[in-house]
């Protein structure tokens, strides 16, 4: 037998170890982005990704696992949706992501729980928690707007705003409503925004 058959079942093994070790390795932490959003946020453990049916360009999450298809708002026990668009401040931005929440004729009970400045990760912006009331269950939303692009209004007065929403229903099995938090302080930019060139003199 030549060295080299003596040496290949090694070195098989040596592999077939070498993939079970990587195998082992705890599992890269789930992310939520998309193409025309600029922020990246955490996931927790137990939540997927689904297509938003109101909005299919709109990424989005939700827990649990088995909660899919065209059912996933009322289905779901926790969710989380990411959007980049252009308005005239943070709060103005979070207001039109809230009213679309609480458009649904099934929601009653809205009831705000606080709003202001506030860190969203590595931005600043304005935050607004409320809670709202679904045939299913009583949930608590926040939805948080930082700026995401250049800091100089473009010809409308409008900049550009990332925003996240994220609630929490208080079904059994939901996740805790401190999850929120967790989800809004991961909020990381995708990449680096282009500034503008300062006017010349």
């Amino acid at each position: 037998m030549t060295l080299l058959r003596r040496v290949a079942p090694v070195v098989s093994a040596v592999l077939a170890a070498g993939s079970l070790l990587v195998g082992c390795a705890h599992p890269a932490p789930l992310t939520l982005t998309g193409p025309k959003t600029d922020v990246v946020v955490t996931i927790p453990d137990g939540w997927h990704q689904v297509i938003n049916t109101a909005n299919p360009v709109i990424p989005e999450m939700v827990s649990p696992t088995t909660c899919s298809g065209a059912a996933e708002v009322s289905c779901a026990l926790g969710l989380a949706r990411t959007a980049t668009f252009a308005a005239r401040s943070p709060e103005y931005a979070a207001d039109i992501v809230r009213q679309s929440v609480i458009a649904d004729r099934r929601i009653t009970d809205t009831a705000d729980v606080s709003k202001g400045p506030g860190k969203i990760g590595v931005l600043d912006g304005y935050r607004y928690r409320f809670t709202f009331r679904n045939p299913q269950a009583i949930l608590t939303c926040e939805v948080a707007a930082g700026l995401s692009g250049p800091d100089v209004p473009d010809v409308n007065g409008d900049r550009q705003y990332s925003v996240i929403l994220v609630w929490m229903s208080d079904k059994p099995g939901a996740p805790e409503v401190d999850m929120i938090d967790k989800i809004m302080d991961s909020v990381q930019l995708v990449a680096a925004q282009p500034r503008p060139a300062p006017p010349k003199k």
